[in-house]
């Protein structure tokens, strides 16, 4: 049986405490990395000369790097034995040689296009888009926003809330709503009369807003263009918790028009007047939303709003956005009107409702209202997606009437 390798003692070349072999001697770590360091940076250090020339072996901690150097190959330290191989500059040097030879390529690094869009055809992309004049609707809905609103004489109201919640159940109330029937299909025709009947109702709507019609002509005509979209989704919304509360249909209807709903899962659009895309491809995509829809009805179910209170809420949905884009006098007026809304809304429960005590469904609301901003924000954001990847080929000549889908 070999003797045991004696791996104790004193470095041979410095003296200090050896920490095992190093390149074939008993020295400590310094000794050897100095060594190692030496070697690697000039090969011709061995062949130099002291400059100093009063280096003694006795103090041989300061000792100069010519000397030092002399004394590890003096002392039988062999730089053969280094191993490159087990260094990670050397690895990641030598894999990266190896990644320069080839790697398999991705479907999308092959075809130079992103994997979200890879459904995409470049032959069918349109570079050059549809516009759609809507200035027609546009001028017809300032036209009945300047219209004032005929009310029967006998009808008084002690504020703005309830002239405007008169006029949205006057609304209501003149729409010829048939049995409740299941809208399987969607069309240019259809979406054309679902957003002009939108627009119109909307102004008609604010022109019973007295405070309204304080605002500069241009914020104005900037939340009409904008609140088209507001209104049917709250107004669909608001029907869809009424329909699910005398369980007439389950969670995946939804109300789409005016006594006609839809099955979700069961229906097809034919999107060919804006799209090359097929309704397969675009559906997971228009789609995407529904579990935010029904995030809204279920909070709308919780609270079961009033007609005072879905004004409000619509109210606040128009204008607290504006906070954010104007200044000045107009800032001023767009305050004063949430704040007289809201006092408005007190003396709807202090009076109408007889009761003081409301703040559960004040939170109720304002987590509502919470759900349907993150709720237009998300179809924002998708509608900024469809933009920058050419989803659809038509273009709005007043794109703030259409800013989501």
């Amino acid at each position: 049986m070999p003797a045991p390798l004696n791996l104790s003692g004193p470095c041979v070349i410095c003296g200090q405490p050896s920490h095992g072999r190093h390149f074939g001697v008993l020295s400590c770590r310094a000794c050897a990395a100095f060594f190692r360091r030496a070697v690697m940076r000039s090969a011709k250090s061995q062949d130099m000369v002291c400059e100093r020339e009063s280096c003694s072996l006795k103090d041989r901690i300061q000792c100069c790097k010519i000397c030092r150097l002399k004394m590890c190959y003096d002392a039988g330290m062999d730089p053969n034995k280094f191993q490159t191989g087990r260094d990670l500059i050397s690895s990641s040097s030598r894999s990266s040689n190896l990644s320069s030879v080839g790697s398999p390529q991705s479907l999308a690094n092959f075809l130079g296009r992103p994997e979200l869009i890879l459904f995409c055809s470049p032959d069918r992309a349109s570079s050059s888009k549809m516009i759609v004049d809507v200035s027609y609707l546009f001028e017809e809905m300032m036209k009945v926003y300047e219209t004032p609103s005929c009310l029967p004489s006998p009808c008084q109201f002690e504020n703005s809330l309830e002239r405007m919640t008169f006029e949205m159940e006057d609304l209501n109330s003149k729409r010829e709503i048939p049995n409740l029937q299941f809208q399987t299909s969607f069309d240019k025709n259809s979406f054309t009369r679902f957003w002009e009947n939108s627009f119109l109702k909307t102004a008609q709507w604010f022109s019973t807003f007295a405070e309204f019609r304080e605002l500069d002509t241009k914020i104005k005509t900037d939340i009409l263009k904008s609140a088209g979209g507001l209104w049917i989704r709250l107004e669909r919304m608001s029907e869809t918790s009424v329909q699910r509360r005398k369980q007439n249909f389950g969670t995946n209807v939804m109300m789409c028009g005016e006594g006609k709903c839809v099955n979700v899962n069961e229906f097809d659009m034919d999107l060919s007047f804006c799209t090359h895309h097929s309704m397969d491809q675009l559906k997971p995509f228009l789609l995407a939303g529904i579990s935010s829809w029904d995030a809204i009805v279920d909070a709308l179910n919780l609270l079961i709003p009033t007609n005072v209170e879905l004004n409000y809420m619509f109210i606040q949905l128009c204008l607290k956005p504006m906070l954010r884009k104007v200044e000045g006098h107009d800032l001023e007026i767009i305050e004063k009107i949430l704040q007289v809304q809201a006092d408005n809304l007190h003396n709807y429960y202090m009076k109408t409702l007889r009761t003081t005590h409301y703040s559960d469904r004040l939170t109720k609301m304002m987590r509502i209202i919470q759900l349907l901003e993150a709720y237009i924000r998300e179809l924002k954001e998708k509608a900024h997606i469809a933009k920058v990847f050419d989803v659809f080929s038509i273009e709005f000549s007043h794109p703030e009437m259409f800013e989501y889908f």
